[in-house]
């Protein structure tokens, strides 16, 4: 294979040690295990701590006034590739800077991946908008079988360019340790998240279980966090609020937790955490919402989210310890089967050729 491949982040989207998202996480495990590593660059706003320093590359961005910011962050990846545009390019999440390198670099194989619903991505809400993508698109990422279904939704054309790839982790990375009475939540403390509707849950869970605490990992909206420390305040420090984490002691929290619950209430595209959660052993239940009862299949418990139902499939997890084991067990062996990023970075490689 000849030529570079260049991997552009969402502008907002740091690709940090100490700043992160799901795409930074998936961006720097598919690199990290590609065969083409030593050809790949990743490119987005500058950080203090790479998460990758050998890949990563700040782009300046080339704003104005009469500029969006994506679009500013475009002009910058265009002034960085300069006269030497690589192979391949693959743009996350942002349909305005993925037009804007298609239409400047017409001979690179251009890529769009989708971290969200297609359909409530700016360029891709109508179906004329997706038909555009997969027109010029070498090929369309869908991080679940779900978003592909959204993208493919009224498009003709060669459906097949539209593929899934999975925010894929490194199972080796999720040491599963001896478990604890421990109930944990990581994510974003917003509404779209469900936080709240989960903070109620445990709040009528707990006192039902002597011996049990709960770890809710993640920071957000002020005034919704405080909504969220004032349903657990009953439970004192049984509830613990460390704020935002580094991804390592993510990853050790969910090795100790016995039970995890993602409570979206918005239609998920993936769900990172959930795999995580699964992979580290958790009992794991996940909200019916997007792709979540896709990641889960029968190794997850998928459930409305509203407390009731959140309160019933926590304290019936907590209580029966056999069917607890049973989850954790299968929901470890579904993850490391299903969505180790080992075998998907190897089928990315294969895709480029």
């Amino acid at each position: 294979m000849s030529g570079r491949i260049a991997i552009v982040l969402p502008r907002k989207e740091a690709f940090a040690t100490d700043r992160f998202g799901a795409i930074a996480l998936t961006v720097d495990a598919y690199a990290r295990h590609s065969r083409f590593r030593a050809e790949t660059e990743i490119l987005g706003m500058a950080v203090d701590k790479p998460r990758d320093p050998e890949l990563f590359r700040a782009v300046a961005p080339k704003d104005s006034w009469w500029r969006r910011r994506n679009l500013g962050f475009a002009e910058g990846c265009v002034a960085y590739f300069g006269a030497s545009p690589p192979r391949h390019i693959d743009v996350h999440n942002r349909v305005e800077v993925f037009f804007r390198l298609a239409d400047t670099f017409r001979n690179a194989d251009l890529s769009l991946w989708f971290h969200n619903d297609p359909q409530d991505t700016r360029g891709a809400y109508r179906a004329a908008d997706r038909q555009r993508i997969l027109a010029r698109a070498r090929r369309v990422v869908c991080v679940s079988e779900w978003v592909r279904a959204r993208f493919l939704e009224g498009v003709a054309g060669d459906a097949s360019r539209a593929v899934v790839l999975p925010e894929g982790i490194d199972s080796r990375d999720a040491p599963v340790a001896a478990k604890e009475n421990l109930i944990v939540y990581v994510g974003r403390m917003i509404p779209d998240k469900g936080v709240l509707p989960l903070a109620q849950a445990l709040a009528q869970v707990l006192p039902q279980l002597p011996g049990w605490r709960a770890l809710m990992i993640g920071d957000g909206e002020k005034k919704y966090m405080q909504q969220v420390a004032a349903a657990l305040a009953p439970l004192g420090d049984r509830v613990a609020l460390p704020g935002f984490l580094p991804h390592e002691q993510i990853v050790a929290a969910m090795a100790r937790a016995a039970i995890a619950v993602v409570p979206s209430q918005w239609q998920e595209a993936f769900g990172r955490t959930a795999i995580e959660a699964m992979a580290a052993g958790c009992a794991t239940i996940v909200a019916r919402r997007g792709a979540l009862p896709e990641l889960a299949g029968d190794a997850g418990l998928v459930v409305e989210p509203a407390p009731p139902s959140l309160a019933a499939a926590t304290l019936g997890l907590a209580q029966n310890e056999a069917a607890r084991s049973d989850f954790q067990r299968r929901g470890r062996a579904r993850a490391v089967a299903e969505y180790d990023v080992r075998r998907w970075s190897a089928r990315l490689d294969d895709l480029r050729g």
